[in-house]
């Protein structure tokens, strides 16, 4: 910038020429020059190719207008909560660093005090507004002169939807093809999703490099946490779906299938023992028959027929035995005998039928697929919505 200072100095007043003189930049090292100093300066240096850029003009009234071509480097205090939609207010501030107020004052000179600054070009603000101020910094050694020239800046947003927001909605979005891959494609489901998780890690270190280390949440971590999260959950919607599935869901379910078919298997058994045996006499044997105690000496009466019945027990075998009849005496079994058995063994049936478990469908995976292929882009959607709002206005 060219930096321009001017004082009157009446023992440089001068008569006879009429013009004003334009001395050379050593001149400076004899002249009188105020002692101003940037406050918030970080580096600064006058351009000196091929002199030192300065200029010292003198007018016949005595008045001396000095100029300096400087590049200088301002720290500015920045807010960032809202980066990088965020609006700064920088300041350029100008002091006299041993002169105080009784010595020296400072002022703006006239409405143009300030001027390009339309002109500058800025790669990531746009200067939005500016203004000019004149006022007094108190310290311990005294009242110091001050003039403070403000900058309203917008930063652009053009680089960062470049370089981080749409690279991170597109990684979300590649995060979602894993839906549409099979259940059973276990590689490269699991691979695309560490790599978009792996991805979003890299853009947060990035980022982090290039900002200083504050102590609060910015806009922009908002946005790429709310991408990992969303990357985070695809990968593990395909773990929840391999666990339901193909972990300790269908273990058990086979594990009880198992216990019910053991114990089915076991009825059977005890059926195909308690069958009743007639020999060719119509004796029928009941050795392995078993007698429970629910079941009364009436009840066996009546299922065995006939009032006519005799029991005889020994430490062998039991057997019925009835009168012989002439149809008997041929050999031929009493059907009858076996009726009482029938509805018993149905009942076992359908109790066994209704002891068997199912085991889960793998098909029915592809139901937790379709709602992740709606849910998870909805929610996405609605995500940004919220955050741009809030953000932009």
């Amino acid at each position: 910038m060219y930096f321009q200072q001017s004082w009157r100095d009446k023992r440089l007043s001068y008569t006879g020429i009429p013009l004003n003189l334009t001395l050379d930049n050593r001149v400076a090292d004899q002249l009188w020059v105020p002692d101003t100093y940037f406050i918030n300066d970080k580096k600064s240096f006058v351009h000196g190719v091929t002199v030192k850029n300065r200029m010292i003009r003198l007018h016949p009234d005595g008045t001396v207008l000095y100029g300096l071509r400087i590049t200088t480097t301002a720290a500015c205090m920045m807010d960032l909560r809202r980066y990088p939609l965020d609006e700064q207010n920088c300041t350029l501030e100008i002091e006299s660093y041993g002169y105080t107020t009784d010595d020296i004052e400072f002022y703006w000179q006239g409405g143009q005090s300030v001027t390009g600054v339309d002109n500058i070009e800025l790669p990531q603000f746009s200067i939005m507004d500016y203004q000019t101020l004149s006022k007094k910094a108190v310290f311990a050694t005294g009242s110091y002169p001050r003039l403070s020239l403000s900058f309203k800046l917008k930063r652009n947003i053009g680089y960062f939807i470049l370089q981080t927001y749409m690279p991170s909605t597109l990684i979300t979005i590649l995060s979602w093809v894993s839906f549409w891959i099979n259940y059973d494609a276990s590689a490269a489901r699991v691979a695309l999703g560490i790599t978009t998780v792996l991805t979003m890690t890299t853009i947060n270190t990035h980022l982090r490099e290039t900002l200083p280390k504050i102590p609060y949440v910015k806009a922009i971590d908002i946005y790429l946490m709310g991408c990992f999260v969303f990357v985070f959950l695809a990968l593990l919607e395909y773990a929840f779906v391999n666990y339901i599935f193909f972990g300790r869901g269908p273990h058990l379910q086979k594990k009880k299938a198992e216990n019910a078919a053991k114990s089915t298997n076991e009825k059977q058994q005890r059926m195909d023992a308690n069958k009743v045996q007639v020999d060719a006499h119509g004796n029928i044997h009941l050795a392995n028959m078993d007698l429970r105690n629910e079941m009364t000496g009436v009840e066996m009466l009546g299922g065995l027929g006939g009032t006519n019945t005799m029991f005889s027990y020994d430490s062998a075998s039991i057997q019925y035995r009835k009168p012989l009849t002439g149809r008997d005496l041929y050999g031929r079994p009493t059907p009858s005998l076996e009726r009482p058995l029938g509805p018993k063994k149905s009942r076992l049936r359908r109790r066994a039928s209704q002891l068997k478990v199912k085991i889960p469908d793998l098909t029915d995976v592809n139901a937790i697929d379709k709602w992740s292929r709606v849910i998870f882009p909805i929610t996405f959607t609605f995500f940004n919505l919220v955050y741009w709002l809030y953000y932009v206005h």
